[in-house]
């Protein structure tokens, strides 16, 4: 964190949270669209120069190839399509920093930014966290390197009036905590204490977003830790959050990240750890 950071903002103590979201060796063909609610950093440690695959970033022109030992930071919400060839071995994190309930430090920041090329310290640190056969140890060194590799883009001035959003801190946690798909905009009205309106409208002031909107990424975030549990299938979760049926809980996944839940499971080794 940038000495000083969030110091002159606020008296209210501030403490970020990392929350990994997934921690993953990946060999896979495919050419996807994705816009994902978290931010990634990945390694590329084995592709074809001649034939190499790349990210192209929609709207922009500009196409990223992914060349062994090329590091890349994308940010959450950042639409891009990647097309990943049968010779391409990528080693991701996919992680938060929470600043407050499902709310990101690094909110408002898109893009997808190359750290480094060719292999260097950030990719000599990600080769040794995959190579270390301790589970926990592996969470904290996934914590250390994507601290090092978001530094350069951590905010001076936290995205929040942390004041004025602090008294909705216990309310938004308890709401998450046991968030399904029946969870309304209501609910969280009613756990404040104030009339759906009038709470909407507030909402929106101190967030930036609508409590409908903050509503669906939680309970994205939630899917994602139950399919992460490999014993779980896709119908399991549904039914697990309260959706009617697999066909709206995919739907709702898809719209929010691009793919289908069965997709997002895909993959040569699967998750290494991931934090429920």
């Amino acid at each position: 964190m940038k000495e000083g950071a969030f110091q002159n903002s606020t008296n209210v103590a501030i403490q970020p949270t990392f929350r990994l979201v997934a921690l993953f060796e990946e060999s896979i063909e495919y050419d996807r669209l994705w816009c994902l609610p978290f931010h990634s950093l990945a390694l590329c440690a084995h592709d074809n120069p001649t034939d190499p695959s790349w990210v192209d970033l929609p709207g922009t022109g500009e196409r990223m190839p992914l060349l062994p030992g090329h590091v890349h930071f994308t940010a959450a919400f950042t639409p891009m399509r990647i097309r990943y060839t049968t010779e391409n071995r990528h080693l991701c994190i996919h992680f938060r920093y929470e600043l407050f309930p499902s709310v990101d430090v690094f909110t408002g920041l898109r893009g997808r930014f190359r750290l480094e090329d060719g292999g260097g310290p950030l990719a000599s640190k990600i080769r040794e966290l995959f190579a270390d056969p301790d589970p926990i140890r592996r969470l904290a060194r996934a914590e250390a390197v994507a601290l090092e590799a978001t530094l350069p883009f951590w905010p001076d001035r936290p995205p929040l009036d942390m004041a004025r959003v602090t008294p909705y801190a216990e309310a938004l946690r308890d709401i998450r905590d046991h968030l399904d798909a029946r969870t309304g905009v209501g609910d969280l009205a009613k756990r404040m204490g104030l009339p759906a309106t009038r709470f909407a409208q507030t909402f929106r002031a101190l967030f930036g977003k609508t409590p409908k909107h903050w509503l669906e990424y939680a309970l994205f975030e939630r899917a994602m830790s139950l399919l992460a549990d490999p014993s779980r299938t896709v119908r399991d979760v549904a039914y697990a959050l309260e959706f009617s049926d697999e066909f709206n809980f995919s739907r709702f996944v898809k719209r929010l990240c691009g793919l289908p839940p069965s997709q997002l499971r895909v993959g040569t080794n699967g998750p290494l750890l991931v934090t429920k």
